[in-house]
């Protein structure tokens, strides 16, 4: 005569084999699935975590300070993308002669995301300059136009836009140079939401 195991409780060991099997069914079918906000919580986290990486360690020459200027704005850029698209809002970025900060546009307003810690105003360092093309055209990056009216002087002007789409509009390319540096970095997007860092020669 064959026996069954019973466990300590005296319940029969397919029994609870069985019961295991069927709590254990239920529980990955209420953990199937992320929401939106859990995945663009994710998103957000691993961008910030790889942009921390890449930017953790600075250059001490000339040349590298340049690249690293570089990709850090490349890297914001791709976070400020990355937040558009997810989001359904519309960014900004704006130069200006000593950096260059990133806006979100609320209500018809640009406003500058002075709260965020990664997309907050960025200054250059010293002596480094932009060069700035929009759609291959030289832009001149100067004060005259901010200084035309007093009143309107902290107004947002955004000169790309980071559309929720995931475009890029217009196409821009920002050379990053130093007097008497030969190597330089050149950031540059596309409409259709590519950008990259490159180094470039003078």
């Amino acid at each position: 005569m064959s026996s069954m195991l019973i466990l300590a409780h005296g319940i029969p060991n397919k029994y609870v084999s069985t019961r295991s099997i069927c709590q254990s069914n239920i529980s990955k079918r209420q953990h199937i699935g992320f929401s939106q906000q859990e995945i663009l919580d994710v998103i957000v986290i691993i961008s910030i975590l790889f942009t921390f990486t890449t930017l953790a360690i600075r250059g001490t020459s000339p040349e590298e300070l340049i690249q690293t200027e570089a990709l850090r704005l490349d890297r914001l850029l791709q976070l400020a993308l990355e937040e558009a698209t997810l989001k359904g809002q519309e960014y900004g970025l704006e130069f200006s002669p000593d950096g260059y900060r990133f806006l979100l546009y609320v209500e018809d307003n640009w406003l500058p995301l002075e709260q965020d810690k990664l997309l907050r105003e960025r200054l250059l360092p010293e002596n480094m300059e932009f060069e700035l093309e929009i759609e291959q055209i030289d832009v001149l990056i100067d004060q005259d136009a901010i200084d035309t009216d007093a009143d309107d002087e902290d107004t947002p002007r955004p000169q790309v836009f980071l559309l929720s789409s995931g475009e890029i509009t217009p196409e821009f390319s920002v050379r990053l140079v130093m007097p008497g540096v030969e190597t330089s970095y050149i950031v540059s997007g596309t409409v259709n939401g590519e950008h990259s860092a490159e180094i470039s020669e003078l």
